[in-house]
Order: structure tokens, then sequence, then C-alpha cells
């Protein structure tokens, strides 16, 4: 079996799967690293684990844009390739890193502790939650350039159909992180700071393996901005920002929600971040398979080929609504068992089985949202994944959370989660029903105009 599979031919149920399968593990241990912390850091006691899940909306904000750009950049390179233009994948390869480190340096002050201080500040958390908080956050930014170049690798193999080499790099990461994490936290007894030290000497061994066989197949990544590099940044960013934007909804709603949360004390924000983290675990290697739609209908795009894209599109929606149906009913009838593997005291384990069932329900909600998002990557109209991101996030999920906080307890707040997936699913209904329409209508329309020059791309990105 060929290890990039087409993606201009073949079953197109078989050609999704083989390359999403290996992205989705890609994922699930790409959040893996997250997850191992937090069990770890869960049995240092509450505090800790609030402190870490403070924090967590950093990793969640340095992942979000590292992967807006890897993705936006994804796109554009599966997008030429598609259309046999290998001179503006190579151009768009070159320009990524340098624009993906530029990003990443900005996350460094808060290596510096008083910068970190004043973020715990602004969290409205105590200090002595803020001092398990501090060292922690020094050894997590210091990946975050890492954890951009890692994407950045990423993204080149997924544009060739490879997306096995990137799980490879994921799998032995990970494994350096199981073996790494109990050593720092608990023998060297560096707490906290350990797990994040533990998981940015993992992600240089993930770096490192897809560097060597980057450099054996295509050549290194460039480092250095070349000539021409602002206009190819301006266009890696201009498909990317939407997708940051998407990705921020999460950053943005823990964030807040934290904020939020932290009035009924240490413990509700523990318990919210035990539900997101062990949510993250089945959403992102999902998600996975999104960006493998994304792929494959931004490949199909520049061959003008929509009923591949149709038929993309119907096997994602199958898939995914089998899958998550199953998650969530494990998640709503066996959501103590969820948390045995935390050790929480009573009070956070009643907390969490209840977020738990909370995200059950939200969870069946899911498909028909990825399904819009890695339709619109594909077919380069980021502007929707933005909107249903303001729709999701401002309209809907913070102000139920606010309003429900201000009537109720932190227990009625973590449902504000379902309702408002519920309420964007409608949107991104509609979203997707919109963009297939567009789509038919712009690649006939396309064929018809293929003989004048520029009319064809002209009609394949109108709006």
């Amino acid at each position: 079996m060929k290890q990039t599979p087409d993606m201009a031919q073949g079953k197109v149920s078989s050609v999704l799967f083989r390359l999403a399968l290996p992205m989705m593990v890609s994922l699930f241990f790409q959040n893996l690293y997250v997850y191992v912390n937090t069990v770890y850091v869960s049995w240092l006691g509450d505090l800790p684990l609030a402190a870490v899940s403070l924090a967590l909306p950093l990793t969640y904000l340095a992942m979000s844009l590292s992967k807006g750009i890897a993705m936006g950049a994804m796109v554009l390179m599966s997008h030429a390739r598609g259309a046999a233009d290998e001179a503006a994948a190579k151009r768009t390869a070159d320009a990524m890193l340098p624009l993906m480190l530029s990003v990443m340096a900005c996350f460094l002050t808060l290596m510096l502790p008083q910068v970190s201080s004043r973020f715990f500040a602004l969290m409205g958390t105590s200090p002595e939650v803020a001092g398990y908080g501090i060292g922690y956050v020094f050894w997590l930014v210091a990946g975050f350039p890492v954890m951009g170049y890692v994407m950045a690798c990423e993204a080149v193999f997924t544009s060739r159909g490879d997306t096995v080499t990137p799980m490879k790099g994921m799998l032995w990461g990970n494994g350096v992180n199981l073996a790494l994490d109990p050593l720092f936290i608990f023998v060297f007894g560096w707490g906290t700071a350990g797990a994040a030290a533990a998981s940015l000497l993992s992600q240089l061994v993930c770096a490192a393996y897809l560097q060597h066989f980057l450099q054996r197949q295509t050549g290194d990544l460039v480092w250095k901005p070349r000539t021409g590099f602002p206009r190819e940044a301006r266009i890696i960013a201009g498909q990317g920002a939407f997708v940051a934007m998407a990705y921020l909804v999460s950053p943005l709603a823990l964030i807040l929600l934290n904020m939020i949360l932290i009035r009924f004390g240490p413990v509700a924000v523990g318990a919210w971040n035990l539900m997101s983290r062990t949510e993250l675990m089945i959403t992102l290697p999902a998600m996975g398979l999104f960006n493998a739609l994304a792929a494959f209908t931004s490949f199909n795009l520049g061959r003008r080929d929509y009923s591949r894209i149709q038929a993309g599109l119907l096997f994602f929606l199958k898939f995914a609504w089998t899958f998550f149906a199953v998650v969530a009913f494990l998640f709503i009838e066996y959501s103590e068992a969820w948390m045995v593997l935390f050790q929480p005291a009573p009070e956070l384990k009643t907390l969490g089985v209840l977020a738990m069932k909370a995200s059950g329900m939200a969870l069946l909600f899911m498909p028909v949202n990825m399904a819009m998002s890695g339709i619109a990557q594909g077919l380069k109209r980021p502007l929707y994944m933005m909107m249903y991101s303001v729709v999701y996030l401002f309209l809907l999920r913070l102000p139920l959370a606010y309003w429900i906080a201000g009537h109720w307890t932190e227990k009625e707040v973590f449902w504000a989660h379902p309702a408002a997936t519920a309420g964007a699913a409608l949107f991104a209904t509609a979203s997707l029903w919109r963009m297939m329409a567009k789509c038919r209508q712009n690649i006939s329309g396309s064929e018809a105009l293929a003989s004048t020059p520029g009319e064809d791309e002209k009609c394949l990105t109108n709006t």
C-alpha cells in the first residue's frame, strides 16, 4: 500500500480514511502531551491543577495561531499541487516557517516571572495558585516555537498526501513524554514545571524526527525570509487568519469561562479543565478527519472536481456522526469512570461528572460544525469559519454562561456548552449548504469560462 494516497482518484471513502487515519492518530498524541500532564498534575492537588488549568488557554492560543498558519499554508500548497503548480507550492513552503517563528516568538515574554504573574493576576486567581503556575508557564512557552516548527513540517507532508510521517513523529515524542513526566514531576520534585519541561523535550524529539525525514524527501524548511517573503506571508496570513480565528474559539472560551468559573472557586475551574482535556482527546483526533477533508477538498478544487468534493463531505458526515454518537453515549452513561484516572477529591469528582454529561450532549452537534470548518478551509472560504466562531463564542457560549452564572451555580453553567453548540450547528448547516451550492455553481462556471485567461481562477475564489 502506498504511503501517500492519490487524492485525484480511487474510492473517496478509502482515500479520505487513509489520509485521515494517521492525522487522527497524530492529533490524538499531540493532545496526549497535555492530557498526561493533567493526569499527573491532578495527583499533586487542587491548587496545582487549578494553576495548570488557568494556563491551558495559552497552549490553545499558541496552537490556534500556529494551526492557522499551518492550515493556511497547507491549503495553498494542496491547491497549487492539484493545479500542477509546484513553483507556487514551493513559494508558500519557503515563507511558512519564518512567519510561524515570528508569531511564536511573541509568547516568549511570558517566560519572565513578572509577566506571567500579571497573567495569573488578570485571570483573577490567588497568589498561592499563581505560585504553582509560573514555573509551568516558563517551560510551556519555551516550547511554542518548537510546536510551530512541528506543525509547519506536518503541513508540508500533508500537502503531499503523506500523513504517516507526522504520525510517527508524534509517537516518538509521546513515548519520551510518558517516560519523562513522572521522572520530572515526582522523582526530581519539579512539580508543575516538570510537566511542561517534559513536554518541551518530547516536542524536540518529534521535531528532530520530522526534520530528518523532511530533509531526505523534500529538503529542510527555510528558516530565514527570502525574496518575496512579505507577499507570500500576506497570502498565507490571508488564508490562515480566519482559520486561526476559528481555532481561537477554544482558548478564548476557556479564558473567559475560567474568569466566570473562578468566582465559584478553583474546584469549579479544575472540574471544567478535566472535562475539556478529556473532550479534546476525542475531538482533536476527529479534527484529523476534517483536516483531511480540507486537504482533499482543496486538492480537488484545484482539479475542478465537484463530485469528489461532495462525496468527501458525505463520507465525513456519516463517519463523524457514527463516531460522536458512540462517544456521547460513553460520556453520558459512564461519566464517573472517566474521572477515575484523575483520582479527584469528592467535590471535584461530582462537578467533573456533571461537566462530562454536558460535554456528551454537546458532542452530538459536533459533526456538522466540523464539516463546515473542513469545507470552508478546503474551498478557501475561511470567512465562514470566523463568522461561525463569532456566533458560537460571542452570541451564544459566553452570554449564556454569564447569564446562568448570575442566577444559578457552576453546575448550571456547564450546560451552556451543549446549548451553544446546538445553536451554532444551525448556523453551520446553513453555511455548509450555501458553500456547496456556490462551489457547484462556480466550478460549472469556470469550465464554461476556461477559455478566457484568468476567469476560471477568479470564478473559483469568488465568495
